[in-house]
């Protein structure tokens, strides 16, 4: 016969199981309720819901007008629609003009991953990935348009160059315009066979109608990826990415991307994924931003001196963000930590960053979890530097912070950079947010003046 009443042992674990429970929802009160998590950096200005749309923006590319510093130019990915969505601000980017971006022929549809760039005259530029069908991942294909100003019509889409092979792709694309002589360059990994991938450099001369040949930046490199450029004030051309040999590398051209100099190390890498990243059965695959994030390099130039900014895991086997120093020759000057050194296991990822080509100053932000130690939440953060050894104290771009989920998330389904375009002693910078719809991202922006950064008071 049962008994009627349970033996002590049991009472003890019934006793046990609801002192287990009451801890668990004190905890849960404290933590959602009474324990609130507070970034205590200061803010460096005015947060701007820049695509403002219910589907997910992400992969953020923005320039600053050279002839107008108030006038803002970019684009992004857009899930809802079947072209990059772009945006225009005349003010400083206090407010936006959104729209989609011009249509890919016979009904195909862009692949995303835009880079835009200023010429002169105010002219615009416009990079991206278009499908030969829409949804089509094996093959994207790279190209460009032009517009001569806001209110004029986007060009006709050209091809960089025709594929090597039936099913080669193009991925990961970059643009720059050289402001002396309008020469513009495009760099980007492209498929030379069932086998190889490398990255490759086109120039054109007139106005993105005409390309020259891809020309890779050399056969040496080992599974390249990442490729980032930048013109120096002479007109020399310099590419930076990773592979995995070198782990940071940068080559030179000083014939207008048709040769470069072998491609020398800038910063070895403690968690490389060049090796492996974006491939299928060792054959490349065009997977480069959403399966070999983490260094995310961009290469900047100053007047005498070369900038790389990357990722990488620090000596707490946790993500921090590093800077390199260079001379125009690429002998390394210094190399130093970007975000201040913590004992906790604090996050650091995805950094961007972006020169003012008028004040010289370096910037660079990331996703930061210093705040929260459960690395539940993450604050778009920045800092500012004139000679890329000694930085500012970081300050929040985002009043809010995003789930590092939501980010990681955004990134291994539609790719996820973001972007600073500094000019005249303001650092514009974008990144993808997630404060306004659950598990889904906004670009937004701040402006940051260099007087913020480096106040005595931050």
């Amino acid at each position: 016969m049962a008994a009627l009443f349970p033996d002590g042992r049991a009472l003890g674990i019934e006793a046990a199981v609801i002192a287990g429970l009451i801890v668990l929802v004190s905890f849960l009160v404290y933590h959602f309720t009474v324990h609130k998590i507070v970034n205590h950096r200061p803010l460096g200005g005015t947060n701007v819901d820049v695509s403002s749309a219910t589907s997910d923006q992400s992969e953020a590319a923005f320039a600053v007008d050279p002839s107008d510093a108030k006038r803002i130019f970019g684009a992004s990915n857009d899930t809802g629609l079947e072209v990059v969505r772009l945006y225009e601000s005349g003010d400083g980017g206090t407010s936006w003009r959104r729209k989609g971006g011009p249509a890919v022929p016979g009904g195909s549809c862009a692949h995303g991953a835009p880079s835009v760039a200023f010429g002169t005259h105010g002219r615009e530029y416009l990079a991206f990935l278009a499908a030969q069908y829409c949804g089509d991942s094996l093959t994207p294909q790279l190209v460009v348009t032009t517009r001569a100003r806001q209110a004029a019509r986007w060009e006709p889409l050209v091809r960089v160059a025709e594929p090597t092979w039936k099913y080669g792709f193009d991925d990961a694309p970059r643009i720059a315009v050289d402001e002396r002589s309008g020469r513009v360059y495009v760099a980007w990994t492209r498929s030379l066979s069932k086998g190889e991938a490398t990255i490759v450099v086109s120039a054109s001369t007139d106005e993105g109608k005409t390309w020259s040949a891809a020309t890779p930046v050399s056969a040496s490199l080992e599974h390249p990826h990442h490729a980032t450029l930048a013109v120096a004030e002479n007109g020399d051309l310099y590419v930076a990415g990773i592979d995995a040999k070198l782990g940071v590398w940068v080559a030179r051209s000083t014939d207008g991307g048709k040769t470069f100099a072998a491609p020398e190390a800038a910063a070895a890498l403690r968690a490389n994924p060049a090796g492996g990243c974006a491939l299928a059965a060792q054959d490349p695959l065009p997977k480069e931003l959403t399966g070999c994030a983490g260094p995310d390099p961009t290469v900047t130039v100053g007047k005498d001196r070369v900038y790389v900014v990357y990722g990488d895991v620090g000596a707490n086997q946790t993500p921090d963000v590093y800077a390199v120093t260079l001379d125009r020759d690429l002998k390394v000057v210094a190399r130093t930590q970007v975000n201040p050194v913590e004992k906790k296991k604090t996050q650091q990822f995805l950094p961007a960053a972006g020169l003012d080509p008028t004040t010289g100053v370096l910037w660079t932000c990331w996703y930061d979890t210093t705040f929260d130690e459960n690395a539940h939440r993450a604050w778009f953060t920045c800092s500012a530097s004139h000679d890329g050894r000694t930085w500012s104290a970081p300050l929040r771009a985002s009043a809010e912070p995003t789930s590092p989920n939501i980010l990681y998330g955004t990134l291994g389904g539609a790719g996820l950079y973001a972007a600073i375009a500094a000019r005249q002693g303001v650092a514009h910078v974008f990144w993808a947010d997630g404060r306004v719809i659950a598990n889904s991202s906004d670009i937004f922006t701040a402006a940051i003046p260099e007087k913020t950064a480096f106040s005595p008071e931050n």
